[in-house]
């Protein structure tokens, strides 16, 4: 009597079929995950450079505003810190790499820190913003 070994290519097909709907299901989870995850990065960021501007606005006795020049683009990736002067005025650095554009706007009663991004490339912008009157973090389409 002959023992059989392996499989057949019936059972690898619906191995193969199984596994497939497995991804399928959790590529779409994974992707909002990472979105989230990323999103981090702008809500530690703006709160880091709303704390030193009331650092900033402390010793100097007024807020720095430190406005993204018009020619630089909202990343669409990762991409170097763009150290600005005002940021350097702050004592504000980042090593490495960020994927929101940020700046610090002067109000009529106080600053607030904005952060900017589009991480699916999708042409929808999700904004963070830190207003230094109410100490609210206020999101606009979050993960887009």
């Amino acid at each position: 009597m002959r023992r059989r070994r392996g499989f057949t290519l019936v059972e690898l097909a619906f191995v193969l079929a199984v596994l497939s709907i497995l991804v399928g299901i959790s590529v779409p989870g994974y992707q909002q995950v990472l979105r989230y995850a990323r999103t981090s990065e702008a809500r530690s960021m703006v709160q880091a450079l709303h704390h030193a501007e009331l650092v900033y606005q402390r010793d100097h006795g007024a807020a720095l505003e430190c406005l993204a020049p018009a020619a630089e683009p909202i990343p669409l990736t990762a991409v170097p810190f763009a150290a600005r002067p005002c940021w350097k005025a702050l004592g504000f650095k980042i090593e490495g790499v960020v994927r929101y554009r940020y700046q610090v706007k002067q109000t009529a009663a106080g600053f607030d820190v904005i952060a900017e991004g589009d991480l699916d490339g999708d042409a929808v912008h999700s904004t963070f913003t830190l207003s230094s009157q109410t100490l609210k973090l206020t999101t606009e389409n979050e993960l887009e």
